[in-house]
C-alpha cells in the first residue's frame, strides 16, 4: 500500500499584487547599505528576480512572506506591482537562511564560466554582481596553475582570492601538502598561505630563487622547521585515523572506572593499598565531570536539593566524579532528574 506524502508548497508559482504580502520583519537602512544587499538589487535589476519569493496564504486574503524579505524590499522600492510567488501549504516558519551554503571562490568560478560559455559578456555578469571587471576576470582564471587534486580539496572551502595566487607559486606536489596543512589547522587565510610558502621546500617551488627568505644564513634553520611540519602532518594524519577507537576505548574505561570506585569496599582497598593509584583515578573522573558540565547549558543544570550531599562531597569540588549514569551527556531535563536520583 503506497503512503502518499503532504506536499509542503504548490508546484507552480503564482503572480501576487506585492501590497497583498506582509514581512515578518522590517528592513533597517543599514541592511539596504550593505553589500548583500546592493548585489541582490544589481541582479534584479539586469538580470530580473530569479528566485520567486514563498509566501503563506491568509484567511483575510492576504499573504505572510516566509521567504525572500530582501528581494520583496527591493521590489518595493522599485515601485514595482506583482511579483512571482510559491505558496507554501502550510505555515511552519521555515527560514532558509539559516541553512545556505555560501558559495566559494571556486563555484564562483565555474558559474562565470558557464556564464561566459553561454554568451554573457564580463561587463554584464560585473554588473548583476555589483562587482567591477577585474574582479571577475581574476575570479575567472582563479584555478589557473592549480592542480585537480587540491582543486577537489578545495572546492567546498571559502578560500580568499590571494591564496590562489600564493598556491600558484608552488608545484603540484606543494599545493596538495598546503592545501593539506590548511584543511587541518581549519585556516585558509592568505597569510596562513604565505606562512605554508615559506616553509615549502625548494624542490617544490617553482622559482626557489625569488622566494623571501627570514634573513642570510638561515638555511639550516628553515630546514629544520620544514621537517618539523612534515612530522606534524604525519602526526595528524595517524591520529585522525584511530581518534575514533580510541575514543571510544576511553569511555569504556572510564565507565568501568566510575563503576569500580562505586564499590566501598574497592575504594577502600585502592585508599588504603594503593592512594596514589586511587588519586590519579579520582583527578580522571573529575576532569571528565568537569567536560560534562562544561557540554551541559547551565539553564538545564539541576541544582541539588537542600540538605542533600553527595556522596562524594568529600572531594575538592574541581575532583568530583560523575555519576556512573553519566556516561554520556544527558540531552533534557527528565534524563537530568534520572542521573541525580
Amino acid at each position: 500500500m503506497k503512503m502518499s506524502a503532504d506536499v509542503a508548497f504548490q508546484l507552480k508559482s503564482v503572480l501576487l499584487p506585492i501590497a497583498s504580502i506582509s514581512a515578518r520583519t522590517s528592513i533597517t537602512p543599514e541592511t539596504r547599505k550593505s553589500k548583500k544587499y546592493r548585489q541582490i538589487a544589481a541582479s534584479i535589476e539586469h538580470v530580473g528576480l530569479i528566485e520567486p519569493l514563498v509566501v503563506s496564504p491568509r484567511d483575510d486574503g492576504t499573504f505572510l512572506l516566509l521567504d525572500g524579505a530582501l528581494r520583496m524590499d527591493i521590489l518595493a522600492q522599485r515601485k514595482d506591482v506583482d511579483v512571482r510567488c510559491i505558496l507554501a501549504t502550510d505555515d511552519e516558519g521555515y527560514t532558509y537562511n539559516k541553512r545556505v551554503s555560501h558559495l566559494s571562490n571556486i563555484g564562483e568560478h565555474y558559474m562565470i564560466l558557464k556564464a561566459l560559455s553561454n554568451g554573457v559578456s564580463e561587463k554584464m555578469i560585473s554588473e548583476s554582481l555589483d562587482v567591477d571587471v577585474d574582479t571577475i576576470r581574476r575570479k575567472r582564471s582563479l584555478l589557473d596553475g592549480i592542480c585537480p587534486e587540491v582543486v577537489r580539496l578545495l572546492t567546498n572551502r571559502r578560500v580568499g582570492i590571494q591564496a590562489y595566487w600564493i598556491l600558484r607559486k608552488m608545484k603540484p606536489l606543494g599545493q596538495i601538502q598546503a592545501a593539506e596543512r590548511m584543511i587541518h589547522a581549519n585556516n585558509y587565510s592568505s597569510k596562513m598561505v604565505t606562512a605554508l610558502l615559506t616553509i615549502t621546500k625548494p624542490e617544490l617551488l617553482l622559482h626557489p630563487a625569488k622566494v623571501p627568505r627570514s634573513s642570510p644564513g638561515s638555511t639550516a634553520k628553515l630546514a629544520v622547521l620544514q621537517q618539523e611540519s612534515d612530522a606534524l602532518l604525519t602526526d595528524v594524519k595517524k591520529v585522525e585515523e584511530t581518534f575514533a577507537s580510541q575514543a571510544l576505548d576511553l569511555t569504556l574505561c572510564m565507565g568501568y572506572i566510575e563503576h569500580l570506585l562505586g564499590n566501598m569496599q574497592v575504594d577502600k582497598y585502592l585508599g588504603k593499598n594503593h592512594p596514589g593509584i586511587l588519586s590519579e583515578f579520582k583527578k580522571l573522573l573529575g576532569e571528565k565531570a568537569e567536560e560534562m558540565s562544561r557540554a551541559i547549558p547551565e539553564s538545564v543544570q539541576m541544582p541539588l536539593s537542600k540538605g542533600r550531599e553527595r556522596p562524594d562531597s568529600k572531594l575538592p569540588p574541581s575532583k568530583t566524579p560523575a555519576p556512573t549514569t553519566r556516561i554520556a551527556a544527558p540531552h533534557s531535563r527528565r534524563q537530568l532528574r534520572n542521573a541525580s536520583a
